[in-house]
């Protein structure tokens, strides 16, 4: 996958700018009105995101006044949920949910029909945490012991995940680069298939998210070896940080929904309350603990922009230094 040097330039001037801009040009306009709004996920079906937009869409849809959809979009890497998202009428009833590899490191690293400051992030969901982890009979049970095994026998262990350069990818591109080690890389259509290939014994080791495997950990299937976060995952508070193994790697990747820049902000701003609304009830807030989904937190849209911000700054760093490998 080429890295546009160009892009990376001007990503983070540009997301800087357009953010602080959009927050300055409030104007009046109707409301989202009775069509049903979609919730495009531009992954797989089944994964910890599907999780928590089906947890929006049975709570804020009554705060936004309409039925709320959730659409899995997975084609072409995701690029087609994002281009789906990206054509709709600018009415606010196609709104995404995606973390930083679809919006930011795509957008870097592959030609498409928009930058990085054409996504407006409305809200702030929750924080993923990268968690590698490892069928419970397997060899490996713990951080160390990968290291160990990799620098003995460099590409003999077979690491599954999501797209290349994907929240699930890039904190192990990170590690190899800080580390040395080599592992052979296998993408896959998501967690959910990464996980199928950890549990069949097809592959070595697998990075997904905690809500992914909090189950499979719980009952003896999985050993969930080590974090890519300054701390320690609440859903699976056993579990080690690469940081406390030594490693000076953590790449938590927040997860937003957006709406495209050409959306009104006055629109913009009425889906952030409405979902915010719905997420803050006692009923989101049980399903949210249930599924581990992170859900305690939300912020609304000056917070969601900050994030984007701060984030696109730390992705293009990431994308710059692996250029220079």
């Amino acid at each position: 996958m080429q890295i546009k040097r160009a892009k990376i330039a001007t990503a983070v001037s540009a997301a800087f700018l357009t953010c602080a801009a959009g927050l300055a040009t409030a104007d009046s306009s109707p409301s989202l009105g009775n069509d049903p709004i979609r919730i495009v996920m531009p992954y797989g079906a089944g994964g910890s995101t599907d999780i928590t937009a089906r947890i929006i869409a049975a709570n804020a849809a009554e705060h936004c006044g309409t039925r709320i959809d959730v659409v899995s979009m997975p084609g072409a890497g995701g690029m087609e949920g994002l281009q789906f998202v990206a054509d709709a009428t600018p009415n606010g009833h196609t709104i995404l949910m995606a973390d930083y590899s679809a919006t930011i490191t795509q957008t870097l690293t592959e030609e498409t029909d928009w930058e990085v400051e054409d996504w407006s992030p409305i809200v702030h969901l929750t924080d993923w945490k990268p968690t590698v982890y490892v069928k419970a009979d397997h060899e490996i049970q713990s951080i160390e012991e990968w290291i160990e095994l990799a620098e003995a026998q460099p590409n003999s262990l077979v690491f599954g995940h999501a797209d290349p350069l994907s929240l699930v990818h890039l904190p192990l591109v990170m590690l190899e680069m800080e580390t040395g080690i080599q592992n052979v890389h296998l993408p896959t259509t998501g967690g959910g298939e990464t996980r199928t290939m950890i549990l069949g014994g097809h592959i070595d080791l697998g990075m997904t998210l905690p809500p992914s495997i909090v189950s499979n950990v719980n009952s003896g299937e999985v050993t969930a070896i080590g974090v890519f976060a300054e701390e320690r995952s609440d859903v699976l508070p056993d579990v080690p940080t690469f940081k406390e193994a030594g490693y000076d790697v953590s790449f938590e990747a927040p997860l937003l929904v957006y709406t495209y820049s050409s959306v009104p902000e006055s629109i913009q701003q009425e889906l952030s309350e409405c979902i915010m609304k719905g997420l803050e009830s006692d009923t989101a807030q049980t399903m949210s603990a249930q599924a581990s989904a992170g859900l305690n937190n939300v912020q609304g849209l000056e917070s969601a922009q900050a994030i984007y911000r701060s984030t696109t700054a730390r992705v293009s760093e990431v994308l710059a230094a692996i250029n220079e490998e």
